[in-house]
Protein backbone atom coordinates (compact mmCIF):
# COMPACT_ATOMS: atom_id res chain seq x y z
CA UNK A 1 0.00 0.00 0.00
CA UNK A 2 2.82 2.36 0.80
CA UNK A 3 4.31 1.94 -2.71
CA UNK A 4 0.92 2.55 -4.33
CA UNK A 5 0.41 5.72 -2.25
CA UNK A 6 3.84 6.95 -3.25
CA UNK A 7 3.07 6.24 -6.91
CA UNK A 8 -0.20 8.19 -6.68
CA UNK A 9 1.63 11.09 -5.03
CA UNK A 10 4.24 11.15 -7.82
CA UNK A 11 1.52 11.08 -10.48
CA UNK A 12 -0.24 14.02 -8.80
CA UNK A 13 3.00 16.01 -8.81
CA UNK A 14 3.52 15.31 -12.53
CA UNK A 15 -0.06 16.37 -13.36
CA UNK A 16 0.25 19.55 -11.27
CA UNK A 17 3.56 20.50 -12.91
CA UNK A 18 2.05 19.89 -16.37
CA UNK A 19 -0.90 22.17 -15.64
CA UNK A 20 1.38 24.93 -14.37
CA UNK A 21 3.50 24.64 -17.50
CA UNK A 22 0.49 24.85 -19.82
CA UNK A 23 -1.11 27.78 -17.94
CA UNK A 24 1.69 30.00 -16.62
CA UNK A 25 1.01 32.92 -14.33
CA UNK A 26 0.89 36.23 -16.25
CA UNK A 27 4.17 38.16 -16.20
CA UNK A 28 4.35 41.70 -14.86
CA UNK A 29 4.39 44.32 -17.63
CA UNK A 30 7.74 46.02 -18.10
CA UNK A 31 7.51 49.82 -17.88
CA UNK A 32 9.67 51.52 -20.47
CA UNK A 33 9.51 54.68 -22.60
CA UNK A 34 10.34 52.54 -25.61
CA UNK A 35 7.30 51.91 -27.79
CA UNK A 36 7.46 50.37 -31.24
CA UNK A 37 10.54 51.62 -33.05
CA UNK A 38 10.97 54.67 -30.81
CA UNK A 39 14.34 54.80 -29.08
CA UNK A 40 14.54 54.92 -25.32
CA UNK A 41 14.74 58.44 -23.97
CA UNK A 42 17.29 59.07 -21.24
CA UNK A 43 16.15 59.70 -17.70
CA UNK A 44 17.99 62.34 -15.72
CA UNK A 45 19.19 61.63 -12.20
CA UNK A 46 21.27 64.78 -11.69
CA UNK A 47 20.18 68.14 -10.33
CA UNK A 48 22.16 71.13 -9.04
CA UNK A 49 22.87 71.21 -5.31
CA UNK A 50 22.69 74.11 -2.90
CA UNK A 51 24.40 77.45 -3.32
CA UNK A 52 28.19 77.28 -3.01
CA UNK A 53 29.10 79.94 -0.46
CA UNK A 54 27.41 83.35 -0.25
CA UNK A 55 26.62 85.92 -2.94
CA UNK A 56 27.56 88.99 -0.90
CA UNK A 57 30.21 90.16 -3.36
CA UNK A 58 28.44 89.02 -6.52
CA UNK A 59 28.12 91.35 -9.53
CA UNK A 60 24.89 93.34 -9.74
CA UNK A 61 23.25 92.40 -13.03
CA UNK A 62 19.90 93.16 -14.60
CA UNK A 63 19.26 89.78 -16.21
CA UNK A 64 15.89 88.33 -15.17
CA UNK A 65 16.88 84.69 -14.61
CA UNK A 66 20.40 83.37 -14.04
CA UNK A 67 22.25 80.31 -12.83
CA UNK A 68 25.94 79.34 -12.98
CA UNK A 69 26.95 75.87 -11.76
CA UNK A 70 30.01 73.68 -11.38
CA UNK A 71 28.88 70.60 -13.32
CA UNK A 72 31.19 68.18 -11.53
CA UNK A 73 29.82 68.54 -8.00
CA UNK A 74 26.59 70.36 -8.86
CA UNK A 75 27.38 73.36 -6.71
CA UNK A 76 25.48 76.53 -7.62
CA UNK A 77 27.98 79.35 -7.99
CA UNK A 78 25.47 82.12 -8.69
CA UNK A 79 21.70 82.20 -8.86
CA UNK A 80 19.04 84.82 -9.46
CA UNK A 81 15.38 83.88 -10.00
CA UNK A 82 16.64 80.59 -11.44
CA UNK A 83 13.18 78.97 -11.25
CA UNK A 84 11.29 81.86 -12.87
CA UNK A 85 9.43 80.90 -16.04
CA UNK A 86 10.68 83.06 -18.91
CA UNK A 87 10.72 83.04 -22.72
CA UNK A 88 13.99 81.53 -23.93
CA UNK A 89 14.14 82.27 -27.68
CA UNK A 90 16.56 80.00 -29.59
CA UNK A 91 17.71 78.16 -26.48
CA UNK A 92 14.72 75.96 -27.41
CA UNK A 93 17.01 74.47 -30.05
CA UNK A 94 19.08 72.73 -27.36
CA UNK A 95 16.07 70.48 -26.75
CA UNK A 96 15.59 70.13 -30.52
CA UNK A 97 19.15 68.85 -30.76
CA UNK A 98 18.72 66.40 -27.88
CA UNK A 99 15.52 64.85 -29.25
CA UNK A 100 17.07 64.50 -32.71
CA UNK A 101 20.15 62.76 -31.32
CA UNK A 102 17.98 60.43 -29.21
CA UNK A 103 16.40 59.17 -32.43
CA UNK A 104 18.90 59.67 -35.26
CA UNK A 105 22.59 59.26 -35.98
CA UNK A 106 24.93 62.06 -36.96
CA UNK A 107 25.22 60.77 -40.54
CA UNK A 108 21.48 60.25 -41.09
CA UNK A 109 20.13 62.34 -43.99
CA UNK A 110 17.35 64.92 -43.79
CA UNK A 111 15.35 66.30 -46.73
CA UNK A 112 14.71 70.07 -46.69
CA UNK A 113 11.06 70.99 -47.20
CA UNK A 114 9.68 74.23 -48.57
CA UNK A 115 8.41 75.02 -45.07
CA UNK A 116 11.92 74.68 -43.67
CA UNK A 117 13.41 76.78 -46.47
CA UNK A 118 10.94 79.60 -45.77
CA UNK A 119 11.86 79.96 -42.08
CA UNK A 120 13.12 83.38 -40.97
CA UNK A 121 15.10 85.26 -39.80
CA UNK A 122 18.28 83.36 -38.81
CA UNK A 123 19.01 80.59 -41.29
CA UNK A 124 21.57 78.56 -43.19
CA UNK A 125 19.77 79.45 -46.42
CA UNK A 126 18.76 75.86 -47.05
CA UNK A 127 17.09 75.06 -50.37
CA UNK A 128 14.01 72.86 -50.60
CA UNK A 129 14.90 69.43 -51.97
CA UNK A 130 18.43 69.41 -50.57
CA UNK A 131 19.61 66.60 -48.33
CA UNK A 132 21.98 67.24 -45.42
CA UNK A 133 23.22 65.06 -42.59
CA UNK A 134 22.18 65.67 -39.02
CA UNK A 135 25.77 66.71 -38.27
CA UNK A 136 25.61 69.37 -40.98
CA UNK A 137 22.28 70.70 -39.75
CA UNK A 138 23.60 70.86 -36.18
CA UNK A 139 26.47 72.99 -37.46
CA UNK A 140 23.87 75.48 -38.66
CA UNK A 141 22.00 75.39 -35.37
CA UNK A 142 25.03 76.04 -33.18
CA UNK A 143 26.89 78.52 -35.36
CA UNK A 144 24.11 80.65 -36.87
CA UNK A 145 21.06 79.52 -34.84
CA UNK A 146 19.46 78.34 -38.07
CA UNK A 147 15.68 78.13 -37.88
CA UNK A 148 15.51 76.39 -41.25
CA UNK A 149 17.83 73.66 -39.93
CA UNK A 150 15.72 73.24 -36.78
CA UNK A 151 12.56 72.81 -38.84
CA UNK A 152 14.24 70.34 -41.19
CA UNK A 153 15.31 68.30 -38.17
CA UNK A 154 11.83 68.40 -36.60
CA UNK A 155 10.19 67.25 -39.82
CA UNK A 156 12.74 64.56 -40.63
CA UNK A 157 13.37 62.92 -37.26
CA UNK A 158 9.98 61.23 -36.93
CA UNK A 159 8.28 62.28 -40.16
CA UNK A 160 5.78 64.32 -38.17
CA UNK A 161 6.59 67.79 -36.82
CA UNK A 162 3.79 67.66 -34.21
CA UNK A 163 5.06 64.32 -32.94
CA UNK A 164 8.56 65.79 -32.64
CA UNK A 165 7.27 68.67 -30.50
CA UNK A 166 5.46 66.16 -28.28
CA UNK A 167 8.77 64.32 -27.87
CA UNK A 168 10.43 67.59 -26.82
CA UNK A 169 7.94 68.00 -24.01
CA UNK A 170 8.10 64.32 -23.07
CA UNK A 171 11.88 64.61 -22.81
CA UNK A 172 11.54 67.68 -20.58
CA UNK A 173 9.43 65.64 -18.15
CA UNK A 174 11.96 62.79 -18.13
CA UNK A 175 14.74 65.24 -17.32
CA UNK A 176 12.83 66.76 -14.42
CA UNK A 177 12.37 70.10 -16.19
CA UNK A 178 9.27 70.98 -14.19
CA UNK A 179 8.80 74.54 -15.47
CA UNK A 180 9.35 74.20 -19.21
CA UNK A 181 7.17 74.02 -22.29
CA UNK A 182 8.16 73.78 -25.95
CA UNK A 183 5.77 75.09 -28.61
CA UNK A 184 8.05 74.65 -31.63
CA UNK A 185 11.58 73.48 -32.52
CA UNK A 186 12.98 76.98 -33.18
CA UNK A 187 12.09 79.19 -30.20
CA UNK A 188 10.45 81.80 -32.41
CA UNK A 189 7.60 83.71 -30.78
CA UNK A 190 4.14 82.74 -31.98
CA UNK A 191 0.80 84.50 -31.60
CA UNK A 192 -0.01 82.34 -28.58
CA UNK A 193 1.29 79.35 -26.66
CA UNK A 194 4.97 80.35 -26.76
CA UNK A 195 7.82 78.27 -25.39
CA UNK A 196 9.18 79.01 -21.92
CA UNK A 197 11.63 77.57 -19.42
CA UNK A 198 13.81 78.54 -16.47
CA UNK A 199 17.52 79.00 -15.99
CA UNK A 200 17.51 75.95 -13.68
CA UNK A 201 15.73 73.72 -16.20
CA UNK A 202 18.07 74.78 -18.99
CA UNK A 203 21.20 74.00 -16.99
CA UNK A 204 19.81 70.50 -16.37
CA UNK A 205 19.08 70.09 -20.07
CA UNK A 206 22.50 71.34 -21.19
CA UNK A 207 24.47 69.16 -18.80
CA UNK A 208 22.47 66.10 -19.85
CA UNK A 209 23.01 66.81 -23.55
CA UNK A 210 26.77 67.27 -23.32
CA UNK A 211 27.13 64.14 -21.17
CA UNK A 212 25.04 61.96 -23.49
CA UNK A 213 26.31 63.44 -26.76
CA UNK A 214 29.69 65.11 -26.16
CA UNK A 215 30.24 65.55 -29.90
CA UNK A 216 27.91 68.57 -29.84
CA UNK A 217 30.54 70.46 -27.83
CA UNK A 218 33.00 69.93 -30.66
CA UNK A 219 30.51 71.58 -33.02
CA UNK A 220 29.55 74.48 -30.74
CA UNK A 221 33.21 75.29 -30.04
CA UNK A 222 34.05 75.87 -33.71
CA UNK A 223 34.54 79.50 -34.71
CA UNK A 224 34.04 78.64 -38.38
CA UNK A 225 32.61 75.68 -40.28
CA UNK A 226 32.66 75.23 -44.04
CA UNK A 227 30.49 72.56 -45.62
CA UNK A 228 31.65 71.88 -49.20
CA UNK A 229 29.17 71.33 -52.00
CA UNK A 230 28.04 67.73 -52.50
CA UNK A 231 25.74 65.94 -54.89
CA UNK A 232 22.85 66.59 -52.48
CA UNK A 233 23.43 70.17 -51.30
CA UNK A 234 25.18 73.47 -52.00
CA UNK A 235 28.17 74.68 -49.98
CA UNK A 236 27.73 76.47 -46.64
CA UNK A 237 30.14 78.89 -44.97
CA UNK A 238 29.24 79.70 -41.35
CA UNK A 239 30.80 81.69 -38.52
CA UNK A 240 29.93 81.24 -34.85
CA UNK A 241 27.78 83.97 -33.29
CA UNK A 242 29.08 83.34 -29.75
CA UNK A 243 31.69 86.08 -29.34
CA UNK A 244 32.73 84.71 -25.94
CA UNK A 245 34.59 82.00 -27.87
CA UNK A 246 37.25 84.55 -28.79
CA UNK A 247 36.99 86.89 -25.80
CA UNK A 248 36.90 84.60 -22.75
CA UNK A 249 39.50 81.82 -22.27
CA UNK A 250 37.98 78.37 -21.82
CA UNK A 251 34.61 79.02 -23.46
CA UNK A 252 33.59 76.12 -25.71
CA UNK A 253 30.14 77.30 -26.81
CA UNK A 254 27.19 76.78 -26.31
CA UNK A 255 24.01 78.60 -27.54
CA UNK A 256 22.62 82.10 -27.90
CA UNK A 257 19.11 83.37 -28.54
CA UNK A 258 17.08 86.51 -29.07
CA UNK A 259 13.50 87.52 -29.69
CA UNK A 260 11.81 90.81 -28.80
CA UNK A 261 9.83 89.03 -26.08
CA UNK A 262 12.72 87.01 -24.61
CA UNK A 263 15.45 89.61 -24.97
CA UNK A 264 19.01 88.30 -25.12
CA UNK A 265 19.46 84.74 -23.85
CA UNK A 266 22.58 82.64 -23.44
CA UNK A 267 23.86 79.26 -22.39
CA UNK A 268 27.64 79.30 -21.98
CA UNK A 269 29.91 76.31 -21.41
CA UNK A 270 33.39 76.89 -19.99
CA UNK A 271 36.18 74.38 -19.32
CA UNK A 272 39.10 75.94 -17.50
CA UNK A 273 41.54 75.12 -14.68
CA UNK A 274 40.10 71.65 -14.28
CA UNK A 275 36.55 73.00 -13.85
CA UNK A 276 33.49 72.88 -16.05
CA UNK A 277 30.90 75.63 -15.65
CA UNK A 278 27.53 76.00 -17.32
CA UNK A 279 25.91 79.41 -17.12
CA UNK A 280 22.42 80.42 -18.23
CA UNK A 281 21.16 83.98 -18.67
CA UNK A 282 17.54 84.76 -19.58
CA UNK A 283 16.17 88.20 -20.32
CA UNK A 284 19.53 89.92 -20.48
CA UNK A 285 20.32 93.36 -21.83
CA UNK A 286 24.07 92.69 -22.12
CA UNK A 287 24.69 88.94 -22.06
CA UNK A 288 28.36 89.11 -23.08
CA UNK A 289 29.59 91.46 -20.36
CA UNK A 290 27.28 89.97 -17.72
CA UNK A 291 28.47 86.47 -18.58
CA UNK A 292 32.09 87.61 -18.29
CA UNK A 293 31.46 89.15 -14.87
CA UNK A 294 29.70 86.06 -13.59
CA UNK A 295 32.36 83.72 -14.97
CA UNK A 296 35.10 85.73 -13.26
CA UNK A 297 33.07 85.64 -10.05
CA UNK A 298 32.43 81.89 -10.37
CA UNK A 299 36.07 80.97 -10.91
CA UNK A 300 37.13 83.08 -7.94
CA UNK A 301 34.75 81.06 -5.77
CA UNK A 302 36.19 77.79 -7.09
CA UNK A 303 39.89 78.69 -6.85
Amino acid sequence: MRWSNLLIFILLLIITFSLLTLQPFPKAELISPKKGQQKVLGINQWFPKTLFGSQLNAPQIGTEGVIFIDTKDGGILYSKSADKKLPIASLVKVMTVLVALEHKGMDDQFMVSQHAQDMEPDKMLLIAGEKLSLRELLSGIFLVSANDAAEAIAEGTTGDRSEFINLMNDQAKLLGMKNSYFANPTGLDEDANNSYSTALDLVILTRFLIRQFPEVVNISSKEHIYLPQTSTHQDYDMYNGINLLTTYPGVVGFKTGFTPEAGLTLITLVRKDGHEIIGVLLGSGDRRDEAKELLDYSFKKLN
